[in-house]
């Protein structure tokens, strides 16, 4: 399998480079692993360069994962995150939740990060 890095996903999202769009869409054809770290960065990317919204970077981060040949790990709990973005959640802190999936707990000292948290793959303690 090959994993992707964020400019050729944003390339191909944004559709902004004579050149580089055809390949980026070219290129993802032939399927693809998004690690984590790409859509953390991907999430920025869209929401500072192109000004995207909230909920419209969430539907852009689905259709992704929709797409033939696009895997991410631990698809489902991806999906709870880009959900929680879609209604208020900071997108970096719920996938932060599901790389930390395999401990006992992650703490913070964020009220609004933790409240957020509802249905974390990861006990979220709030350090007061």
């Amino acid at each position: 399998m090959r994993a992707v890095d964020t400019s050729v996903l944003a390339r191909a999202l944004m559709q902004d480079d004579p050149i580089q769009t055809p390949l980026a869409i070219e290129w993802l054809r032939g399927g693809a692993h998004v690690p984590i770290t790409v859509l953390l960065e991907l999430d920025w990317v869209l929401r500072s360069r192109m000004a995207m919204k909230r909920e419209a970077v969430a539907d852009t981060l689905e259709g992704l994962l929709d797409l033939p040949g696009i895997v991410v790990d631990v698809p489902d709990l991806v999906r709870w995150a880009i959900g929680k973005s879609r209604v208020g959640a900071d997108l970096a802190d719920m996938l932060h939740l599901v790389a930390a999936r395999q401990c006992e707990s992650f703490a913070t000292f964020d009220r609004d990060f933790a409240r957020r948290a509802e249905g974390s793959p990861v006990r979220v303690e709030l350090i007061e």
